[in-house]
């Protein structure tokens, strides 16, 4: 038996912390969802990202709108091959949708943000690999962490860039802090981490999460690379032009010695599931692990849900049950279609 926990930071910290039983049904029992809805313009979002920085340098250009467009047409087709599904009405839609967020309108360029990452590139999709050792008695008889991550892309300014909001540390300690409108000026030759979000900017857990996982995934690269001057999450659902696209967070020595203190909590947290899902597996409850004090149907959000929905565990999982339930009359004898079997339209 290994004496190492190998944890991947998108993979399992931030599944786990979003729920801890889907996770541990994917991850240590093999049930996994029939479908992938949320992951699509993801993962379109970031293939897009690699393939217009390899175009880049090997050219010297910027690649047109329709190339693009034909690329992803071919990766949605081995994206639908994998059982990963879309919430748009078409292939097209979707794709487009992704091709609008990286292109000026009515021009076959960039945006100013996309470009700015695709010409300071200097490492994309690099994997971030880290040991620590840790009291084996907090982690479950295991004494050393292996945290891996992949980095989207090291980015060093070619020219000036003004980050319109930033990043302010309430406390440092717990990692915690808030979105402010206080301009961040780039300068050429500044060094930097930027993490691709298929998503929009929001006052929500993931956002706070995401926020950590960069500052976690500076102080793995710091051996390799030095400090980055700042990290950058790049939320590719915003709409085109608007300030809530970029947001950068400060970086500094103490800044990621909390991550990495605040990552290893977050690892004891996943040991004692794992361990609490060979004891008894269903004894491991759903919904939102920061929730988990609430009641059972309040631990599931509007974010969530959109994994629920597509979950084949969600069936007998008394959370998302509860959520469902919210707001019937008791008593009625119904069963929310999201999880009645009999409901062929869906299930």
């Amino acid at each position: 038996m290994t004496d190492l926990i190998e944890v991947s930071y998108t993979g399992d910290l931030l599944a786990h912390r979003r729920c801890p039983r889907a996770w541990a049904y994917e991850k240590h029992i093999g049930i996994h969802p029939y479908e992938q809805v949320q992951a699509m313009e993801g993962f379109l979002v970031h293939h897009a990202m690699q393939w217009l920085t390899d175009q880049h340098r090997k050219t010297g250009h910027h690649a047109g709108r329709d190339q693009l467009t034909q690329q992803l047409e071919r990766y949605f087709l081995v994206l639908w091959a994998r059982g990963i599904r879309t919430t748009f009405a078409s292939k097209m839609e979707t794709i487009e949708r992704v091709v609008g967020h990286l292109y000026q309108e009515d021009r076959d360029e960039p945006q100013p943000e996309v470009k700015a990452a695709v010409e300071g590139a200097q490492h994309e999709e690099y994997p971030l690999r880290s040991v620590r050792r840790v009291k084996r008695e907090l982690y479950g008889g295991k004494s050393k962490v292996l945290l891996t991550g992949v980095l989207d892309v090291v980015v060093q300014q070619k020219s000036e860039l003004v980050y319109p909001l930033t990043w302010r540390w309430t406390d440092k300690v717990r990692l915690e802090g808030e979105v402010t409108e206080t301009p961040d000026r780039a300068a050429a030759g500044d060094q930097e981490i930027w993490d691709y979000k298929g998503t929009r900017l929001r006052k929500n857990n993931a956002r706070d999460d995401y926020v950590r996982q960069v500052a976690t995934y500076a102080a793995l690269l710091q051996d390799r690379i030095g400090l980055p001057k700042r990290c950058v999450l790049f939320f590719t659902n915003e709409k085109p032009g608007s300030k809530r696209r970029l947001l950068s967070i400060p970086i500094d020595q103490e800044v990621v010695e909390a991550s990495i203190n605040w990552t290893l909590a977050q690892v004891q947290e996943l040991r004692q599931t794992v361990l609490q899902l060979q004891r008894d597996p269903l004894s491991v409850e759903g919904g939102d692990l920061t929730k988990r004090g609430l009641p059972l149907g309040d631990r599931v959000d509007d974010d969530l849900q959109a994994q629920c929905t597509a979950c084949s565990q969600r069936f007998d999982c008394s959370t998302y049950r509860a959520h469902l339930s919210k707001g019937r009359r008791p008593g009625t004898g119904s069963v929310p279609p999201d999880v009645d079997l009999l409901n062929v339209a869906k299930n």
